[in-house]
């Protein structure tokens, strides 16, 4: 197993395979470098794949944009299964494609998923996404649980004075064996948005630990489990929270064929799709790899 210069071993990969998107959410971040059009192919994923296993690297995630919007997303997954090395694979959507995917993903060897929904009111969820597909989503929520994918975690970006009052509404909802709804902390990408709803998530914390029956800490991001009713919570904290760089044992992959150190960087990136597409051999993408791995700091010392 590979470490990078602050000890951190490095033993996953997040790979964003998309910037493209049928979705419009207001406080989206995106992994990949937003005008860029260049996509990686599956066979380009599969042999990066291939590099990072050699190192160790046992668990993908794939990501986008939206990846069910590629066609071709069913081969990925099979592609990447077929590599000797990857004990998971498992994928971030907004859920809504899902119902025609579930079956097939799980057939091609995706493991589990995670949906973005952040309300269960139709008129907040049109405004939060530019598109009226809540129910779609849902019923592709309940196909990907009927799928065997497992567990399904549900994405809750937490926002101030527009789902704060929802929480424990979607926290009743899936309050079931096979799915974790994660409470995530709004990143800072939109200044003005995150100044008006940002909230601080140890408010929510110390509510949850009141009434849980059981709390236990992961070790990734020093995440905290709640156990409420047959519920389980995870909260993830970003903002000035030291452990959850401490603990970071990932890598990205833009879309368009860079290793991206960092999560909450774009300057240091390193590209690696310009050489394999002049040929070169897997000992350049090694280098490459070991290239970006020397590249990781932690945002939050």
């Amino acid at each position: 197993m590979i470490r990078d210069p602050y000890g951190r071993p490095i033993k996953s990969a997040r790979i964003s395979i998309t910037n493209k998107c049928n979705m419009n959410c207001i406080y989206c971040h995106r992994e990949g470098l937003d005008k860029e059009e260049i996509e990686m192919t599956p066979e380009e994923i599969e042999r990066i794949v291939r590099v990072l296993a050699r190192f160790g690297i046992s668990k993908i995630k794939i990501t986008g944009g939206e990846p069910l919007v590629r066609e071709d997303i069913v081969e990925i997954v099979r592609r990447i299964r077929s590599i000797e090395g990857i004990e998971e694979i498992s994928m971030v959507t907004n859920g809504y494609y899902l119902e025609e995917y579930a079956k097939p993903l799980k057939n091609a060897g995706l493991d589990r998923i995670n949906v973005s929904l952040d309300t269960l009111d139709p008129n907040k969820y049109k405004m939060l996404t530019g598109c009226n597909n809540l129910e779609k989503v849902l019923r592709g929520i309940e196909e990907a649980y009927h799928a065997g994918l497992s567990p399904i975690k549900i994405n809750v970006v937490v926002l101030k004075d527009i789902n704060d009052d929802e929480i424990f509404k979607i926290i009743r909802k899936f309050s079931r064996r096979g799915f974790v709804i994660q409470l995530i902390e709004l990143i800072d990408s939109n200044k003005e948005f995150f100044e008006k709803h940002h909230l601080d998530l140890n408010i929510i914390e110390e509510y949850l630990e009141r009434i849980s029956q059981r709390i236990i800490v992961r070790k990734m991001h020093a995440r905290k489990r709640f156990y409420i009713n047959g519920a389980e919570i995870e909260t993830v904290k970003f903002i000035h929270n030291k452990n959850f760089c401490a603990n970071c044992n990932r890598i990205r992959i833009t879309p368009d064929g860079k290793f991206k150190p960092c999560l909450m960087r774009n300057d240091n990136l390193v590209d690696f799709l310009s050489y394999i597409r002049k040929g070169c051999d897997d000992k350049k993408l090694e280098e490459l790899f070991l290239e970006a791995v020397k590249r990781r700091e932690p945002f939050n010392k």
